[in-house]
């Protein structure tokens, strides 16, 4: 493949995917820095593997699964430190702060809540699809759902949501 091929792929796919797998490493690993390791090492892996895709959202779920697994793997390997919230990327409005509450505790759930309720949710994957790209039964995808929402209802209960 030439270089301009190789390069323009590489731009073109980090355009469309790279702000979501950021957003999934991040909300595993709670650091900026470590998040965009994690999304170095997701592209390096998709451009060194040249695998051969069904269709778009094969492609998709296999990046997000690629990301999950380096974020868990990245976890297991080191004592993970509290991160300063300031480090979160701003996904709502700053003077918002229900809303950066809200995010703050989905932060805050175990990584195998938030993972579901951010590709439900922020994401808009249906039951079948988050069982699909994270290889899990489709009842344990409601379960982590139904898991998460009272983890977050608990986190929550002073605000009027």
């Amino acid at each position: 493949m030439k270089t301009r091929d190789f390069e323009k792929e590489f731009e073109e796919k980090y355009n469309s995917y790279g702000s979501m797998l950021y957003k999934i490493a991040f909300l595993y690993l709670n650091s900026a820095s470590d998040a965009e390791d994690v999304l170095q090492e997701v592209f390096s892996k998709y451009l060194l593997t040249r695998k051969n895709f069904n269709s778009k959202e094969h492609e998709k779920a296999w990046l997000i699964r690629v990301t999950q697994n380096y974020c868990l793997d990245m976890l297991r390997k080191q004592e993970r430190k509290n991160s300063d919230i300031d480090d979160l990327p701003v996904m709502t409005q700053p003077d918002n702060d229900t809303k950066q509450d809200i995010e703050r505790s989905i932060i805050a759930l175990p990584p195998k809540y938030k993972i579901v309720i951010f590709l439900h949710y922020y994401s808009g994957y249906t039951v079948e699809e988050i069982s699909a790209i994270l290889k899990i039964g489709k009842s344990a995808v409601k379960k982590r759902l139904q898991r998460g929402r009272e983890m977050l209802k608990l986190s929550l209960e002073d605000y009027e949501i």
